[in-house]
């Protein structure tokens, strides 16, 4: 996208808003524009920029693979993706309920950083959504830590809090009989998944067999009850929780509001 990293140096170099407008129009409907999926996480890179959570874009593949290879170098295995313009819009709102807040444009090369909340309105939340952005984010941040070995107890106490505050999705064959759906681990462990969002749902339900039902952190020791423990987004960070875990969750953060 030759024009996007051209404009992208001009305001670089001279701090000029002016091209601004014409930036977001490109980031809306250009061809060529790159993200960085995780593997730990199967999520979008997520880093700091100026004290907000925000995700790293590029305007050329090679400037892209660069910066997976940097990845790799620190102990992250990531790749490339080319975000197609049609796929712009979807895109955008995924790294919302991800929890992102900005991207930064051609990082290391005359980059650019901007609030995603340039690019897309905020959404209003509703009261019957399941959407857990904060959980998201702090289970990303986490997970992707750990992979390099650079994770610190207070990543991990972030996403036990958040945890503990959210409403999940827990899928069932028939909701009158509440029969949940479970899956089995590699050592033949059964574990019920639940689910931050309907996107992570649909990576799970794919042929739509199964209803969504709400359920909070005190259901989620209920269903340990009945199994090996439960499973957060399996195709995604992949939080796994048995009961000691679960208990020890609630007695460190127990003291925290949890939603109704």
């Amino acid at each position: 996208m030759k024009e996007l990293r051209e404009l992208i140096e001009s305001c670089a170099g001279q701090g000029d808003a002016a091209p601004m407008q014409r930036i977001l129009e490109l980031l809306q409907t250009g061809e060529g524009l790159f993200a960085i999926s995780v593997r730990a996480t199967m999520h979008f890179y997520l880093e700091a920029e100026n004290g907000r959570p925000a995700t790293c874009l590029f305007t050329e593949r090679a400037l892209a693979d660069a910066f997976v290879k940097e990845l790799k170098w620190s102990g992250l295995e990531a790749k490339s993706l080319e975000i197609r313009p049609e796929q712009r819009a979807a895109f955008f709102s995924d790294l919302y309920r991800g929890g992102f807040e900005a991207i930064v444009l051609d990082k290391g090369s005359g980059e650019l950083a901007m609030s995603l909340f340039n690019i897309i309105e905020k959404p209003e939340g509703e009261p019957d959504q399941v959407m857990n952005p904060s959980l998201m984010r702090a289970g990303t941040q986490f997970y992707q830590e750990l992979a390099r070995k650079r994770a610190i107890p207070e990543m991990q106490d972030l996403m036990c809090r958040e945890l503990l505050k959210a409403r999940l999705l827990a899928p069932v064959e028939n909701i009158k009989d509440l029969q949940y759906a479970s899956l089995t681990d590699n050592k033949g462990k059964r574990f019920f998944p639940v689910f931050t969002d309907w996107m992570e749902f649909g990576k799970f339900d794919k042929k739509h067999r199964y209803h969504g039902v709400t359920v909070k952190f005190r259901d989620l020791k209920k269903l340990i009850r009945k199994a090996d423990g439960v499973v957060v987004n399996p195709f995604g960070f992949g939080l796994k929780l048995d009961m000691e875990k679960a208990e020890n969750i609630e007695r460190q953060f127990g003291g925290l509001r949890v939603v109704k």
